[in-house]
């Protein structure tokens, strides 16, 4: 007694002998073998019939660039792809890092530089603006820099000596200050490097996510698509496979 596996798999091969006698019977009617071929083993079908199967897990390439452009990596991690992520995740950290880092260290070498000037030129240091303490470097005291700018007409950069007062103990004094107060700008001047890395970093990261979740969804592996070889006149000669790899 059959059971019902093998029952199921004859009454398919039954039904699937009555189709393709259908089919062979229209080919006398002026139809071709190779027209039933093309509607019976055509791998498009397959693959259409594939791909609605499998739209529903793809990735959006939109999100996944979003995703980057707010934290490098996580469109990776969005499309799959941590191993990658991992390496742009890693520079934001590193570069998040460098930009405080630089941001403190110019700070407290402008604090120092600040100080230095205030105990060897006697000015105070509170409420001034950054010109004041590059001029400070730039002048032995305040009537210098007075006389320099009555001599060029620019009157309205003239300090009032009661509130902008400084008189440096020593030329070299006055250098030491300058070479430390440069110091601390070339170390900020840095903030912007690590600020363009952070954009790069985001830019390079969302192109990247795009193209792997791009690749993700047109899947990878190997496939293998079947057709028959024919000769002329509709002669079947054996099957052909082949055998595709998607990277």
């Amino acid at each position: 007694m059959l059971n019902k596996k093998t029952a199921v798999l004859l009454i398919l091969i039954f039904f699937a002998a009555l189709n393709l006698n259908a089919q062979i019977s229209k080919s006398e009617s002026g139809y071709k073998l190779s027209d039933i071929r093309y509607k019976v083993i055509n791998h498009d079908n397959f693959d259409t019939l594939k791909n609605s199967y499998t739209e529903s897990g793809k990735k959006s390439p939109g999100v996944s660039i979003l995703l980057s452009l707010l934290l490098p990596g996580a469109g990776h991690y969005y499309a799959g792809r941590t191993d990658v992520g991992a390496y742009f995740f890693g520079a934001e950290v590193g570069m998040w890092l460098g930009l405080f880092g630089v941001n403190y260290y110019g700070g407290v070498l402008r604090d120092d530089a600040r100080s230095y000037a205030a105990t060897h030129s006697g000015l105070n240091k509170n409420g001034k603006d950054d010109d004041f303490f590059s001029n400070v470097g730039s002048f032995l005291n305040v009537y210098d820099y007075n006389n320099d700018k009555l001599a060029r007409g620019e009157y309205t950069k003239l300090y009032d000596v009661n509130t902008h007062f400084w008189n440096w103990d020593s030329g070299d004094n006055m250098a030491t200050y300058d070479a430390q107060r440069k110091r601390s700008e070339r170390t900020y001047n840095l903030r912007t490097i690590f600020a363009t890395g952070l954009i790069l970093n985001r830019l390079i990261s969302g192109i990247s996510a795009l193209v792997l979740t791009n690749k993700g969804n047109s899947g990878s592996g190997i496939r293998m698509n079947s057709q028959f070889i024919m000769s002329p006149g509709n002669r079947i000669d054996g099957l052909k496979l082949n055998v595709v790899k998607t990277f």
